[in-house]
């Protein structure tokens, strides 16, 4: 077992691949490495006869002492489940020095990674999907009357303000692990400044949703879905179908031929969000498990 040095993102990322395949995209743990939240003291990687087999990290969240283990993989051999219990044993023992307040984990749902992190104290909280859009097809959408604005600069404080309320309630618990409101309206600032294209729905002269995407995220021609999202007061009235054509329309005047968004759905059943997106005629490819291991009171997202 050694610690991440530079140079080793080429080795997670084949070990993910050799392990999950296709239900690891390799854009996501990239990203991660590059991000302010990864630690190379706390990504380990396990090691046969001189040659890496098996990978685990722990990253951190805006909000202090909040963590997420991810990227528990290891490439196929007989001592798979060994291997994994190891690395994410090393990961425990590494946490308990933190003190920390919150821990969660994130694994594509297939075994034996699940039952690792459930013999170490992780339940299932939540599970996610990878939902993809082929934007050939065409589909029907109800006949709302909206008119779309785009988000500019100058607008985008007031755009994340109704982000912000269009994400209650149903992803408080990604508000309370980015830190809280204010944290997630400059998080959203940001990605604006970045490229990040947004459009803000209104009916009557009132907001009602918003919407965005990136294009070429992933490759040319395959964008990633932001999420369409509906102020609490305006829903159940057919306003996601409509922001859904329209982020359609957007992406495929940008040259889009796929587009890709990761959401997540309760244990027992799907979210307005993800239902939206299967009627609105994406297909989950891949599916993931979110698992919490020490759980107090989460703050006010406020």
């Amino acid at each position: 077992m050694r610690r991440f040095s530079l140079g080793d993102e080429s080795v997670i990322l084949e070990i993910l691949s050799n392990a999950f395949g296709s239900l690891q995209d390799a854009q996501q743990p990239r990203s991660i490495m590059a991000s302010r939240f990864f630690d190379s003291n706390a990504c380990f990687i396990a090691e046969e006869d001189g040659s890496p087999v098996g990978c685990v990290a722990l990253t951190g969240l805006p909000r202090e002492r909040w963590y997420v283990v991810r990227f528990l993989a290891v490439k196929p051999s007989r001592s798979k489940v060994q291997v994994a219990e190891k690395l994410l044993g090393k990961i425990l023992e590494h946490l308990g020095s933190r003190r920390p307040e919150f821990v969660r984990a994130t694994t594509p749902a297939v075994q034996p990674y699940v039952d690792v992190y459930k013999q170490s104290g992780f339940r299932p909280v939540r599970r996610d999907f990878r939902i993809t859009w082929d934007l050939k097809d065409s589909y029907a959408v109800p006949n709302i009357q909206i008119v779309m604005r785009p988000v500019l600069e100058e607008t985008a404080k007031e755009a994340a303000s109704i982000f912000v309320r269009s994400l209650a309630s149903h992803w408080d618990w990604r508000t309370a692990e980015q830190g809280g409101t204010k944290a997630v309206e400059e998080s959203f600032v940001e990605g604006v400044r970045k490229g990040e294209q947004w459009m803000v729905g209104q009916s009557d002269g009132h907001d009602v949703g918003i919407v965005g995407i990136i294009p070429d995220f992933y490759r040319h021609g395959e964008a990633r879905f932001r999420g369409a999202y509906v102020l609490p007061e305006n829903r159940d009235r057919g306003i996601g179908m409509e922001l859904m054509s329209e982020i359609s329309r957007l992406a495929i005047e940008k040259g889009q031929g796929k587009m890709t968004v990761f959401t997540f759905s309760y244990l027992d059943c799907l979210t307005p969000g993800a239902l939206l997106y299967l009627r609105s005629g994406g297909k989950i490819d891949a599916e993931y498990l979110q698992l919490e291991r020490v759980r107090k009171k989460i703050p006010s997202v406020n």
